[in-house]
């Protein structure tokens, strides 16, 4: 299906804008003059990157689909060498829950807007009063480099059970499910949910927007950061919300993996005041960040949200630090890679998941022994 660029009148930040830095935008063929005179009249240096965008995604799209003819998903066996689809990834959790029944167990958080299953995967020794820990992936449907690395954090805890006595492990490998798969079939760059906004034919929110913390309900409706009618108005946020704050009393570690940057990003996104356990907070997120590094000497930065990204309101790990059910929340934002940035080539797959998995590793056994 050929690529539509659904950005009119808006503009798409890739990457993280910062003062001193480049940044990267996306915009319709209708708004580039517009941008260029603005750009033109504030004196800011600029070049176009990409005139179009379509053929690169077309490329794409016909290598994704040639690599997954060539190699077909192999049951309980999680791809690395090529993106999973939703039904594909939904299929894994599901026999991996079947063919390990003493340790794994399906987390059922319920469907999504159109009807697509919330399902993750709890991770146990079984032992009773056990700390968890949280991981999820794809809350933004473009982040296909996400989701491997929660099927990764799957195999590793699956195959060592020192991991499962840390802690109970709970990893949704896609949080948007219906975003994700319209990102599969329709809209490469697609970022938010798929639930109509009444009053507008913009669709979608964004969901890491829509978390019931400081939720902002100033926004437009084709905005990419739009936040929603009200707070958890998304389906896939409200069901990760209630399981947050319904677990509170053994969860230690919220993690909500992005891409991309490739920064650990901790609380808060709407302050660049330092939080009670700040010290706490770095010291765990540099233990990640030199474990990454010392894979292939990928230096993923440490930073506040608010400083490090830029300011945010109503995301997933403010939620899950600011309701206290955690004492450690990050965002993970990955390495980048291909024409946009968003979307990597499949064989940087294996190269990510090898050097963000150490990482993980790290910040679990951090968190759990501080």
């Amino acid at each position: 299906m050929p690529y539509v660029n659904r950005l009119s009148r808006r503009f798409d930040f890739w990457g993280t804008p910062h003062v001193g830095k480049p940044a990267t935008v996306m915009v319709s063929p209708e708004d580039a003059p517009i941008v260029i005179t603005a750009l033109n009249r504030m004196r800011i240096s600029h070049e176009v990157l990409i005139a179009d965008l379509g053929p690169e995604v077309e490329r794409e799209r016909a290598e994704t689909e040639a690599l997954r003819l060539a190699l077909p998903r192999k049951p309980r066996v999680a791809a690395y060498d090529r993106y999973m689809t939703f039904e594909e990834i939904d299929a894994h959790v599901h026999e991996t829950v079947a063919a390990n029944p003493d340790v794994a167990s399906l987390l059922d958080l319920g469907l999504s807007y159109e009807g697509r299953e919330l399902h993750g995967i709890k991770l146990s020794n079984g032992a009773a009063g056990q700390k968890s820990v949280w991981f999820d992936c794809a809350i933004h449907a473009r982040e296909w480099i996400a989701p491997p690395v929660c099927l990764r954090i799957i195999d590793e805890v699956l195959a060592d059970p020192a991991l499962r006595d840390l802690a109970d492990w709970y990893i949704l490998p896609v949080a948007n499910p219906d975003g994700y798969s319209y990102a599969w079939t329709d809209d490469r760059f697609w970022r938010k949910t798929r639930r109509p906004n009444e009053g507008s034919s913009c669709i979608g929110t964004d969901p890491n927007r829509n978390f019931d913390f400081l939720w902002d309900s100033v926004g437009d409706f084709c905005s990419e950061v739009y936040p929603g009618s009200s707070a958890f108005s998304e389906p896939e946020c409200g069901a990760i919300g209630n399981f947050v704050a319904s677990n509170a009393d053994s969860l230690v570690l919220y993690v909500a993996v992005h891409s991309y940057g490739e920064y650990i990003l901790y609380p808060f996104g709407h302050t660049v005041e330092p939080v009670p356990n700040v010290d706490d907070l770095i010291a765990a997120g540099t233990a990640a960040a030199d474990a990454i590094e010392a894979v292939a000497g990928a230096r993923y930065s440490v930073e506040n949200s608010a400083s490090g990204l830029y300011f945010t309101y109503g995301a997933s790990d403010d939620y899950a630090y600011g309701i206290n059910a955690v004492s450690y929340s990050y965002t993970f934002e990955l390495t980048g890679g291909g024409s946009g940035g968003f979307n990597p080539p499949a064989s940087l797959i294996q190269i990510v998941v090898d050097e963000v998995w150490p990482g993980v590793k790290a910040l679990v056994e951090y968190t759990l022994a501080n």
